[in-house]
């Protein structure tokens, strides 16, 4: 929580080194984001340790294993062998991944830092540390020894001090009732009980927090602020929150007779919860063409706010934290800061390792305490977007001020350690936390009954827990869904079809934002709360401090409501169509005259089979996918677009054993070019010029063309891994003319869109994921060209339910 574990645990590595009380080998496993932190503060405070990264990809991390096992081999005796390190510092996944190699060395000491990695005693984590590796002393470091439930808490202890502490059974009898909040107040026995689990927890843990610490005087932190933002839904939005609701009508009527089950639950709250931060998230409701533009904004009532937020923010030189859940929703908000042409870092679950640590160094590496009225400085990045679960412990951001959550967590736990990347020590100025809630939908119902619980909950610890089930994987337990599925009730079905609702104009969104902001300098008192309702704002009411006094009935309970509800919305759903559904509609071309073209490209088609036929020619290229998949479910989310590192013409080290499609683009001159992806394919095998030479040679070369050759089972590529069949796919989408100052032509995104549709199709006939190269924008000179290119990229991975991998490439150096 930024209290400075990470230096103190180094301060007793260093004590035990110095004072000749163990010399090592110390281990440190912590999560992969922090390793650089680790390094830096090693090296900086104490400098008399060696350091050693185990950290890297597979044939790097065998490389450090042959140096280590070199320096062993070219010692004189075999008695106390001397590592090359004081500390070995790697990760929670690569201890598994070697614990062949790293499990034979007797660790004197280890450090597990973000512990509560360890909270489930039947992880394969847990248990190959505790049973493989060598380490009779630990030390766990966390800021959440409890995230939902006693089980965590002995496990992490057990995990410490095997001997001290019986079996989960044991433990759980003893102390179960602890956990039941309505009765730590009353019965006496409980309280005998929570005595005495708070005094041996007092024997093994060290347990500090920030407010304790800022009340005795020995930590100073300025000020932070918290304020939550309810947001209208934008009308698209709406539209879409509203075909979701229709389209699961029968499983909300199922759920009054108990009859709905947990996954169908899980999904009706996951993809109500996708509309409240974009309608984007679903595929083909952003309209074609897909240009970028203010409809990006527009879409969104929450990106309406942002927009906002972000100009009177980066004016005044503050710098953000933007955390938000999904990966998509990053992209989309990516897009969104190109648009206005902000700078910014990027760290989600798919960025590599080194990659992550540039991100975090570029981003902290100016002063944390620059003036807050001066410009930022244009070589700095203004926003860091995150996504919670990757970024959101263990990192010191102190170079941001201003934090904002676009989608909030099930455990407003983990939003509390993300927070808490900003307010830690090292921290110069007033911190700003926003969060953005759309009002009266499913994100409202879930932030009240987090609010709510926090209030209640009581921890063994002395500070504030969550007794759910576990929220980390299965997303949130049963009876909380179906008491936030009750308190859909909040939602009016009525406000579309009756004229009430419109989206918010400037002059709204601008008094929303500057009250927002002027929070930070109105307040100086640490831990004040606040609720911006702009309906509220905008009758002169003055914002809230604290939850809101409508929501302290118990939503878990409002069956009533729910029923009465569900039956309103039946009646709407009635007497009007589905508004997606027309919205898809309309682009769906005229049948006849799809039939009457269909007829002259039968003909024509005839005619030059029977020429090539003459001439022994047989034509690769792909036919237009005569059968599209349903798009009707926007519910139905599939496919994917993966950005990655590496050589797209070897997709076997992504994808192994897998079939793969490798595309590429050409242009029309005919004759094979050198360099770049015509080496590499070349490379892969001759026939591939071969075949794009011959298309030529019998006019089989037009624009939109899609040349699809299979590799034959001597290929180099094919030799790689299996038996896997891999095909090449040449999309002809630039024209060649000798005459033109510029022979060839730009990327045509019509006929790359015709190329892409032939790829998908053939993808999906052969269970096949597609490998290219980014298309475009590779100077940064046509941010607007690769945005489509994206857009389309996902459109047919989601159509055709494929796979696709970006791959940027890395040069050697």
């Amino acid at each position: 929580m930024g209290l400075g574990k990470t230096l103190q645990a180094i301060s007793f590595l260093c004590y035990l080194k110095v004072c000749q009380l163990s010399h090592g080998p110390f281990l440190v496993i912590c999560p992969l984001s922090v390793t650089d932190g680790w390094v830096s503060e090693i090296v900086k405070f104490a400098p008399k340790l060696e350091v050693f990264k185990y950290v890297g990809d597979k044939e790097y991390r065998r490389s450090l294993r042959k140096k280590i096992h070199d320096h062993v081999k070219g010692q004189s005796t075999t008695l106390n062998v001397l590592l090359p390190f004081d500390v070995l510092l790697t990760t929670y996944d690569i201890v598994l991944m070697d614990q062949d190699f790293l499990s034979q060395i007797p660790w004197q000491y280890a450090i597990i830092d973000e512990a509560q990695r360890l909270k489930n005693s039947k992880s394969v984590l847990f248990n190959v540390l505790k049973d493989r590796y060598i380490m009779p002393r630990r030390l766990l470091m966390t800021g959440t020894p409890i995230q939902n439930n006693l089980s965590e808490l002995w496990a992490l202890m057990y995990f410490c001090m095997p001997s001290a502490f019986g079996t989960l059974d044991q433990f759980l009898s003893t102390f179960k009732d602890i956990s039941d909040l309505t009765s730590v107040h009353d019965a006496p026995k409980v309280k005998g009980r929570l005595k005495i689990l708070r005094s041996v927890l007092r024997a093994f843990m060290l347990r500090r927090t920030k407010s304790e610490l800022i009340e005795r005087g020995n930590l100073v932190l300025p000020p932070l602020t918290e304020t939550t933002v309810l947001i209208p839904l934008a009308i698209l939005q709406k539209k879409v929150y509203m075909s979701i609701l229709r389209k699961e009508l029968p499983k909300l009527l199922a759920l009054s007779s108990g009859a709905s089950n947990h996954p169908s639950l899980q999904n009706i709250v996951m993809q109500l919860r996708k509309a409240c931060s974009h309608p984007y998230l679903f595929p083909g409701i952003e309209p074609e063409p897909y240009e970028e533009g203010e409809h990006l904004v527009q879409a969104s009532g929450k990106l309406l706010i942002l927009d906002q937020l972000l100009q009177k923010l980066h004016s005044s030189g503050h710098r953000v934290l933007l955390f938000a859940q999904m990966t998509h929703t990053l992209d989309i908000l990516q897009d969104f800061l190109e648009l206005r042409n902000y700078s910014y870092e990027r760290l989600d679950g798919s960025i590599r390792a080194e990659e992550r640590f540039a991100a975090i160094r570029s981003f902290s590496s100016s002063s944390s305490n620059m003036g807050l009225n001066s410009a930022v400085d244009h070589n700095e990045a203004f926003v860091f977007m995150i996504s919670t679960r990757a970024g959101g412990v263990g990192l010191n951001l102190v170079a941001a001020d201003t934090v904002i959550f676009y989608e909030q967590d099930w455990n407003p736990q983990v939003d509390k350690q993300a927070l808490q990347r900003a307010h830690r020590i090292g921290q110069m100025n007033h911190v700003l936390c926003i969060n953005l809630v759309t009002e009266h939908t499913v994100e409202e119902v879930i932030m009240r009954r987090a609010e709510r619980k926090l209030r209640l909950s009581l921890n063994v610890m002395g500070d504030n827990i969550l007794e759910d089930e576990d929220k980390e994987t299965s997303g949130v337990g049963t009876g909380d869904l179906k008491s936030i599925i009750f308190g859909l009730h909040m939602f009016d079905p009525t406000d579309i079809n009756n004229g009430k609702h419109k989206d918010m104009d400037l002059p709204e969104i601008n008094a929303i934002a500057d009250k927002v902001i002027a929070l930070r300098n109105e307040f100086d008192r640490d831990g004040r709360k606040f609720e911006v309702n702009p309906r509220n704002l905008l009758k002169e009411y003055d914002v809230k401090e604290g939850g809101s006094a409508s929501f302290s009935r118990d939503l878990d309970l409002d069956e009533a409501s729910y029923l009465s509800w569900v039956k309103k919305f039946e009646e709407v759903s009635k007497s009007s169509s589905d508004p997606i559904k027309e919205l898809r509609s309309r682009r769906n071309l005229d049948e006849d005259n799809s039939v009457k073209l269909e007829s002259a490209k039968k003909k024509a088609e005839e005619k030059k089979l029977s020429k090539w036929k003459a001439l022994g020619y047989n034509s690769l290229s792909v036919k237009d996918p005569v059968i599209q998949p349903d798009g009707d479910d926007i519910t139905s989310v599939t496919g994917s677009v993966n950005f990655v590192y590496g050589d797209c013409t070897t997709p076997s080290n992504i994808c192994p054993s897998e079939p793969a499609i490798v595309f590429s683009c050409v242009d029309t001159s005919g004759h094979w070019g050198h360099g770049g992806m015509f080496d590499a394919l070349t490379r892969l095998s001759t026939s591939i010029s071969d075949a794009y030479e011959r298309a030529s040679e019998h006019g089989d070369l037009h624009l939109g063309d899609l040349h699809l050759i299979r590799l034959e089972d001597g290929s180099d590529e094919q030799n790689m891994d299996g038996n896997a069949p891999k095909w090449v796919a040449l999309a002809v989408v630039q024209s060649y003319n000798p005459r033109r100052k510029v022979p060839r032509s730009e990327i045509s995104l019509q006929h790359l869109e015709s190329c892409l549709s032939k790829a998908a199709f053939s993808a999906a006939q052969n269970s096949a994921s597609i490998h290219m190269p980014r298309i475009g924008y590779q100077d940064g000179s046509d941010r607007s060209e690769w945005y489509t290119v994206e857009r389309l990229l996902r459109k047919y991975a989601s159509l055709h339910n494929i796979k696709i991998f970006v791959y940027y490439y890395r040069r050697s150096r």
